[in-house]
């Protein structure tokens, strides 16, 4: 079993952790969160493509990491 990245390069898994992606590939489904984001994405893909700018606004956040 090995894990082989590099800067310039891409990953290479062997071993164990082969056989677990591949299962998740085929196995898992997609948590919630990670549909909603793919949607508002789309949202933000559909209004580029329209207006040849998206505008948008952070959340507000009520605390702080690390200031």
């Amino acid at each position: 079993m090995s894990i082989k990245s590099s800067t310039f390069g891409g990953v290479h898994l062997s071993g164990e952790e082969a056989e677990q992606f591949l299962k998740q590939l085929r196995d898992e489904k997609p948590k919630q969160a990670a549909i909603d984001s793919f949607h508002r994405g789309q949202k933000l893909l559909k209004e580029y493509h329209e207006k040849g700018y998206v505008t948008f606004s952070p959340k507000n956040i009520h605390h702080t990491r690390g200031i």
